[in-house]
């Protein structure tokens, strides 16, 4: 999908592997395909990976192999992240450090794409 292409992220191999996930999980929706990705990235803006919305995302054991398979570039997200905003970004809810990076860095991942195709 081209819409990918436009993310600041897509310098980092784990994109795409958020690119088949957003895929998956975007086939459920209505409409054309910039309408279902749009309304997934919607729903991800409101209700963020502790929703259970996605499944690769849920278990502490999934979010610890696919951190340990993508540390360096989920390091890396984050580290963009806290320069971008000027301040380090807090786990307020106090996840095992590699499931709170997974939703990080995913969620940023899907705003950042919201952000460049649809504002």
């Amino acid at each position: 999908m081209k819409a990918f292409n436009k993310t600041s992220y897509r310098i980092y191999e784990v994109s795409s592997v958020f690119n088949k996930i957003i895929l998956s999980h975007m086939e459920s929706y209505d409409g054309s395909k910039k309408q279902k990705l749009k309304a997934f990235l919607n729903d991800l803006k409101q209700a963020g990976c502790i929703s259970g919305m996605i499944g690769e995302f849920i278990y502490h054991s999934d979010c610890k192999a696919f951190y340990i398979a993508h540390l360096e570039d989920l390091e890396s997200i984050k580290t963009d992240v806290e320069a971008s905003v000027g301040d380090s970004i807090a786990n307020r809810y106090e996840l095992p450090h590699y499931t709170f990076m997974c939703w990080l860095c995913f969620e940023e991942y899907c705003f950042d794409l919201y952000v460049n195709i649809f504002e």
